[in-house]
């Protein structure tokens, strides 16, 4: 397995087709937006090829000294056969301190989504949030890093420095209202 990252625009239309039916529509952005937004300096949006095979892809955005994995995503016929995992190794060493949100843990997708996150390096930082009638969980790669509100908006704002994206970006999800809480 020797994993690449390359620019989404060689797979446009894999990595397209792949987004479009690994993430809830509730939970995604337009996938023009993904593409805007990643010709500017803050994030990256991947096809993960193995062998000159379409394995995956992957979105991140820069939230200063930590980035933010907003998508991640195998080919379903790939899935179970340890790319997840060798993808998220690649990512921590590049990237060092990642996090991400969950969806809160409810049913076997979304216990096996977390728990699939936590073997392999990622810890629980004990805080959530809703968004857009989602209730989500912060997962980070360093158990010390200290997951704001914040932060949590660097997510969207840093996205791009275009105006009308940023106003796209805001239309879609909670851009300004995060309010972390503390689990219970």
């Amino acid at each position: 397995m020797s994993l690449e990252y390359v620019d989404y625009n060689k797979y446009v239309n894999e990595t397209e087709k792949l987004y479009l039916k690994s993430f809830p529509d509730d939970e995604r952005f337009p996938f023009w937006i993904l593409g805007e937004c990643s010709k500017e300096n803050n994030s990256d949006l991947y096809a993960i090829i193995d062998n000159d095979r379409f394995i995956g892809m992957c979105y991140i955005v820069n939230c200063c000294n930590a980035y933010y994995l907003m998508y991640l995503a195998v080919e379903p016929g790939l899935r179970n056969k340890s790319y997840g995992s060798k993808i998220l190794i690649d990512l921590k060493e590049k990237y060092k301190i990642l996090f991400l949100s969950v969806d809160m843990p409810i049913d076997d997708i979304s216990i096996k989504r977390k728990n699939f996150y936590l073997r392999n390096g990622f810890y629980d930082t004990n805080k959530f949030y809703e968004d857009t009638g989602v209730n989500y969980e912060v997962l980070c790669t360093n158990d010390k890093y200290e997951i704001t509100d914040d932060i949590m908006k660097m997510r969207y704002t840093n996205m791009t420095s275009n105006p009308k994206l940023l106003k796209e970006i805001s239309n879609t999800f909670n851009v300004n209202s995060i309010n972390l809480k503390d689990k219970k």
